[in-house]
């Protein structure tokens, strides 16, 4: 159940002012649990996102001194790291993830006339953390 969904079911037995306590603890228990994966999830998502924009400022650093060989390589890695964390994955079995599905599509696409991607692929030295 859709976390919302617990905050409502939740609310609408208090106002009921319910004895279903059972069914009270369940719901409180499954919220706790999401909020736990959500605070898990925080310092992922805060590596991730740091990652994003690192990929995309040291490529800019490169375009802007001119650097193209340099800002290509920067780029075929963040993509190489992508395809490398969904390697063997079908597009298909990603139906809650249809955004990362259709960049997987499109990033294999890529790597099929892309050099400076197939090289970096076959190197696997990108690391989006560093």
């Amino acid at each position: 159940m859709p976390l919302k969904d617990s905050f409502d079911e939740l609310e609408r037995l208090l106002i009921a002012k319910s004895t279903d306590y059972e069914k009270m603890r369940a719901l409180v228990k499954e919220m706790r649990h999401v909020h736990e994966i959500s605070r898990m999830l925080g310092p992922a998502q805060d590596n991730l996102y740091a990652s994003i924009a690192r990929g995309h400022r040291r490529a800019l650093v490169h375009l802007e001194s001119g650097d193209i060989p340099a800002a290509m390589v920067e780029m075929a890695g963040a993509v190489s790291w992508f395809l490398r964390r969904f390697q063997g994955t079908d597009p298909l079995a990603l139906p809650k993830a249809p955004k990362i599905a259709e960049e997987l599509r499109e990033a294999r696409q890529l790597a099929e006339r892309s050099e400076v991607l197939r090289e970096a692929l076959r190197h696997h030295s990108y690391d989006i953390h560093a």
